[in-house]
């Protein structure tokens, strides 16, 4: 799915929130010209709440809930994204299965991961 419409911040984030979810579950969803979050006449602008990359930001921490030890409760994106990639002006949304997660130890130089996959 590639967003190429009106570039209004009040349209794009509206139609992110209707068509990911309706996404194919190993789907693609692409948001281009995204240099219009900061120019004014879009709706845009630095930090400007209810922009799509202000809406990125916080799918960033939902992508990770499952390691906010609790203070994010997972959610749908969570369970149904695998990876959000920004480049300039475009930002790639990547569906699909994920596997589950388990107790994740960070210990010495011979076992950097251990309990990912058991």
């Amino acid at each position: 799915m590639l967003d190429d419409g009106s570039h209004r911040m009040s349209d794009v984030v509206e139609t992110f929130k209707f068509l990911y979810p309706r996404t194919a579950p190993d789907g693609v969803y692409m948001v281009e010209d995204l240099h219009t979050a900061y120019w004014s006449e879009f709706g845009g602008g630095l930090k400007r709440e209810g922009t799509f990359i202000e809406l990125c930001k916080g799918l960033i921490d939902e992508l990770n809930a499952d390691w906010t030890r609790g203070d994010l409760p997972p959610t749908d994106f969570t369970r149904s994204t695998l990876s959000m990639q920004f480049f300039d002006s475009m930002v790639v949304f990547e569906r699909g299965r994920h596997l589950e997660k388990r107790n994740l130890r960070i210990s010495g130089r011979r076992n950097l991961v251990k309990g990912i996959l058991r």
